[in-house]
């Protein structure tokens, strides 16, 4: 795939989440940041009792269904608003306590953290200093 295309489908992908972000926090909890990743923390509920008296292993075993059902759920809606394969996890899944996980999905063909980073941190600098230049040879 030529990277005009991977642009294309990248600004597609944006479109559509873009669109429908109200639908995603209201029904899956997910947040959407400025390099367009979707991210939850997951709460698994404790559905076994006390935590004290369950061993991490059984935990992980809820946690572990709980979560591929939620993803089931996830991935049925994101196909359902036109993205299906062009969103992947973009790193694993992480356990952040002993009922939270995190969930980070994205833009499966380029890295949209990078192509955020090269906005901000490259074309955006780069206007500006091109703009002050000519204001400041216009004027003085």
């Amino acid at each position: 795939m030529n990277f005009f295309r991977k642009v294309s489908l990248y600004l597609d992908f944006r479109k559509k989440i873009r669109k429908n972000r109200a639908v995603l926090l209201k029904d899956f909890g997910i947040r959407i940041d400025l390099a367009n990743r979707l991210y939850t923390v997951i709460n698994v509920p404790d559905v076994l009792g006390e935590p004290y008296n369950v061993r991490k292993v059984d935990i992980d075993k809820t946690a572990e269904v709980f979560i591929k059902e939620y993803a089931l759920k996830l991935r049925l809606f994101l196909d359902s608003i036109g993205l299906s394969e062009m969103y992947d996890f973009y790193q694993p899944i992480r356990k952040l306590d002993k009922f939270s996980y995190l969930l980070v999905l994205g833009y499966k063909f380029m890295d949209s953290v990078r192509i955020n980073n090269i906005f901000w941190f490259g074309i955006i600098p780069i206007l500006f200093v091109s703009v002050l230049y000519t204001i400041y040879s216009l004027f003085f």
